[in-house]
């Protein structure tokens, strides 16, 4: 049990230090003779399927940028290095302020509205939510009347805000909206498919928040048949999770356990601990309710070893630390007892941190 809690911490500090700079970096050869055009492809292919290639192209567009001084790839670098670097677990801040700053004062159809969008973005990765709003209010401002895709993509930004603070039936609404303008423009032929799938995932996402698991599952299972469709998987893996996750609230117990355990290679290989500490959580409560204790305690262990390793905690994996607390209990092992009523105030210090109010938009 715990070989494997510190082979995980392993792969995460292993995979941190690797990451953490991007100075000296040099152009494969690669990639020497590939556009902009092309590495732009090459990197929304493999954006959130696969990190460590997808910082790879970011950092080349940024590089191949200043070598031609072409400013457009400049700022696309930034902002692609800003998203990926946040979606590791990483310090992407860097990179999005020098895009705030080229672009200020630069007035088009994106900037500075992307800048803002990407700030706000990591910001609520760092569970930021009151200045992250901030960021999405004002990108809304830049965009309303230049670029109706960020203007409605930005609803999309603030109803997962929405979500991460609990106000579930507000978000919805504004979630439906996206998917609805997105699906339209799929069906004109003048839609982005990232965006449309996206919206999906989403829209799934927030039904399964407001309980409406079958709503959830819906949408998910057609979130993956256009997966397929458009030979787009950047969501698939998401899809998957929210599909085992509404599969263990309707008690579909064995189809859940095939999810969430279908899911772990591509978490680590993406370094998404977040995600991969819930699918940790889920599996713990579906074992849990299947009788199989040791398993369950295995999960919940490992789901408090990503949360300490990343200081990062969710409200939705909170009762595994009770779990843990009872289990122990039971067991008359009161060091251990002790140790998770200590993991389990901490988590709530830092939940009660992050968890400030968010005003209505």
């Amino acid at each position: 049990m715990w070989k494997n809690q510190l082979t995980i911490l392993l792969i995460l500090c292993f995979n941190l230090i690797l990451c953490q700079s991007v100075v000296g970096f040099k152009i494969p050869d690669s990639l020497k003779n590939r556009s902009g055009k092309e590495l732009i492809k090459s990197y929304d292919k493999v954006f959130r399927i696969d990190n460590v290639k997808s910082e790879l192209y970011a950092n080349t567009i940024l590089r191949k940028g200043k070598m031609t001084k072409n400013s457009n790839l400049i700022y696309d670098g930034y902002y692609k290095l800003a998203h990926v670097k946040g979606l590791a677990s990483e310090n992407g801040h860097p990179f999005a302020d020098s895009l705030l700053q080229l672009t200020k004062n630069f007035i088009s159809n994106e900037y500075p509205a992307k800048a803002h969008i990407i700030k706000g973005t990591l910001l609520y990765y760092d569970f930021n939510y009151s200045n992250a709003l901030d960021y999405f209010i004002s990108a809304q401002k830049l965009a309303k009347d230049k670029n109706k895709d960020q203007y409605f993509y930005v609803k999309k930004l603030i109803g997962i805000l929405k979500t991460a603070t609990g106000e579930n039936e507000e978000a919805l609404p504004l979630f439906i909206e996206y998917y609805q303008y997105e699906k339209n423009k799929i069906e004109k032929n003048n839609g982005d498919i990232k965006n449309y799938i996206g919206s999906i995932f989403s829209l799934s996402n927030s039904y399964s928040k407001n309980e409406k698991y079958n709503k959830s599952k819906f949408y998910s299972s057609v979130g993956l048949k256009e997966c397929q469709k458009y030979n787009d998987y950047t969501y698939y893996t998401y899809f998957i999770l929210s599909d085992g996750i509404s599969n263990f609230y309707l008690k579909n117990y064995k189809a859940a356990i095939k999810s969430f355990l279908s899911v772990e290679k591509e978490f680590i290989k993406n370094k998404d601990y977040e995600n991969l500490a819930i699918s940790y959580y889920f599996l713990g409560k579906t074992y849990d309710q299947t009788q199989r204790e040791k398993a369950a305690i295995n999960y919940f262990l490992k789901t408090d070893s990503l949360s300490f390793a990343l200081n990062k905690f969710l409200p939705v994996t909170r009762d595994g630390y009770e779990r843990l607390i009872d289990y122990y209990k039971k067991e008359d092992n009161q060091v251990e007892q002790l140790k998770y009523i200590n993991h389990l105030f901490y988590a709530d210090s830092v939940m009660a941190h992050n968890n400030k109010y968010i005003a209505k938009d």
